[in-house]
């Protein structure tokens, strides 16, 4: 069943109205019409089961609050070396889909993309559409932050119970282990923020720096991973961990 998440000022005790976006959405891509049902969520991360009264004001009728559980039971925050923005919008509609929690773009000194604040803002409406969607594919309740990007330095304000930096030089020792040695010391709740780099990697004095704000160093296996390719990885790692390994 299509879901949608929406503002809590879209709804009152009874009624959902959707907005205008969303109402096309329901009407003429998905080809909906009074009596359909749809799930809705709202910024409390509750979730309802509605019915469409009018396809095309997109006014919904709230039946009933439904209980439900899809997010992981970490906090995971991707600190990702900005690459070249068509591998951005893959990685962060994926990284939602993964479960992410907060996205941070960093400003490492080999990112190919020069940005700030203000020139992502330009972006921001495109990135922030990607991330819905992908909230709503894969049916969290959980909103995802995307931060402004960030210096380095401007890293330290970011508070966790474990940090890891992927390295891909640690790769090639084969002797670093700290990927796996701290998915077991995860705890519910916790705070883990993962930090990978750009194209061409981290430099070794960023990797430093990380690592005296108490981020670990951590290869990812025996190969050399896209650097689109290594959050995902760490993301399903993540997420097979905390909800798969005991099934089997």
């Amino acid at each position: 069943m299509q879901r949608y998440m929406i503002l809590n000022t879209q709804m009152d005790a009874q009624h959902v109205q959707m907005n205008e976006e969303d109402t096309f959405h329901m009407r003429k891509v998905m080809r909906m019409s009074k009596g359909d049902q749809v799930y809705v969520i709202d910024e409390d991360e509750q979730v309802y089961l509605c019915t469409l009264l009018d396809e095309k004001s997109g006014l919904l009728k709230i039946e009933q609050r439904c209980e439900e559980d899809h997010e992981l039971d970490v906090h995971v925050r991707l600190i990702y070396g900005l690459p070249k923005l068509d591998k951005f919008e893959m990685v962060i509609q994926k990284a939602t889909e993964l479960g992410v929690e907060e996205i941070v773009p960093f400003l490492s000194a080999r990112s190919l993309i020069r940005t700030d604040a203000s020139r992502f803002s330009k972006k921001r409406v495109r990135y922030e559409k990607i991330i819905k969607e992908a909230l709503e594919q894969s049916e969290r309740t959980r909103r995802v932050r995307l931060h402004d990007p960030m210096t380095l330095k401007e890293l330290q304000a970011f508070v966790f119970d474990h940090g890891l930096v992927a390295y891909e030089e640690d790769s090639r020792s084969h002797e670093h282990h700290h990927f796996a040695d701290t998915l077991t010391q995860l705890k519910a709740g916790d705070w883990l923020n993962i930090v990978v780099g750009p194209e061409g990697g981290l430099e070794i004095s960023e990797v430093n720096a990380l690592t005296e704000l108490g981020y670990v160093r951590c290869s990812l296996g025996k190969r050399i991973l896209r650097s689109e390719t290594a959050p995902l990885y760490m993301l399903s790692v993540i997420g097979f961990y905390r909800e798969l390994k005991e099934e089997l």
